[in-house]
C-alpha cells in the first residue's frame, strides 16, 4: 500500500470518526510529539487511543502532519487540513485549539529539533599526498581524510570524507563561520 492511499484511507477515517473520538486522537499525537520519552505518559496515551476504532492509522497520519506543521512554521493550521485533506470545519478547528493549547511544547520541540541534529564527539585526520595513481595530473597531489565522530541521540556515527587542500580550506573556513556564530550566540 502506498503513503498516499495510507493517507486518503486516514483522511477518509477522519471524515467518518465523531468530533470526541477526533479530539481524542489529536491530543494523543500532539502529546506524543511533546512528551515521546515519558514511557508512562506514552503507555497512558496508548490505553486511550485504544478505546479509539482505527486509532492506529489515524494517529500515524495526525503524528506526521502535525510534526510537518511545526516544521514548516504553518501559521494557517484549518487551511492546511481543509484545502490538503477536505476536513470539515468543526474537525479544523479542534486541530487547531489543541495545537493552540500546546503552542509552547511544540516550540520547543521545533527549537530542539533545529538545533540539535549531532554532536561531534571526536575528529580524526590525516594527511597524505598521492604517489601512485592511473592519473597522472593527480600524482603528488597533497589531501586529507577526515573521519568525524558525532552522537546522534545516543547513537555514536563515524563519517569519513577525503578532501583536497583547496576543499578542506573551504571546509575550514565554513567551521570557523560556524564557530563564530556559536559564540556570537552564546
Amino acid at each position: 500500500m502506498s503513503e498516499t492511499s495510507i493517507e486518503q484511507s486516514a483522511v477518509d477515517l477522519i471524515k467518518i470518526s465523531t468530533d470526541k473520538d477526533f479530539k481524542i486522537l489529536t491530543e494523543a499525537s500532539t502529546l506524543y510529539l511533546t512528551d515521546r520519552y515519558n514511557s508512562d505518559r506514552l503507555t497512558d496515551l496508548n490505553k486511550t487511543i485504544e478505546s479509539v476504532k482505527d486509532s492506529k492509522i489515524i494517529t500515524k497520519f495526525l503524528i506526521k502532519q502535525i510534526n510537518e506543521l511545526i516544521q514548516s512554521d504553518q501559521p494557517k493550521v484549518v487551511k492546511h487540513f481543509q484545502s490538503n485533506f477536505g476536513l470539515d470545519e468543526s474537525k479544523c478547528s479542534i486541530i487547531k485549539s489543541i495545537l493552540e493549547k500546546y503552542a509552547e511544547e511544540l516550540r520547543k520541540i521545533k527549537f530542539s529539533q533545529t538545533l540539535m541534529i549531532s554532536q561531534l564527539v571526536d575528529m580524526e585526520w590525516k594527511f597524505g599526498v598521492t604517489a601512485s595513481t592511473n592519473y597522472i595530473d593527480k600524482l603528488g597531489q597533497a589531501f586529507l581524510q577526515i573521519k568525524l565522530v558525532y552522537n546522534t541521540g545516543g547513537k555514536i556515527e563515524s563519517r569519513f570524507m577525503e578532501l583536497t587542500l583547496s576543499q578542506f580550506y573551504s571546509f575550514l573556513l565554513e567551521m570557523n563561520k560556524a564557530k563564530s556564530q556559536m559564540e556570537y550566540l552564546s
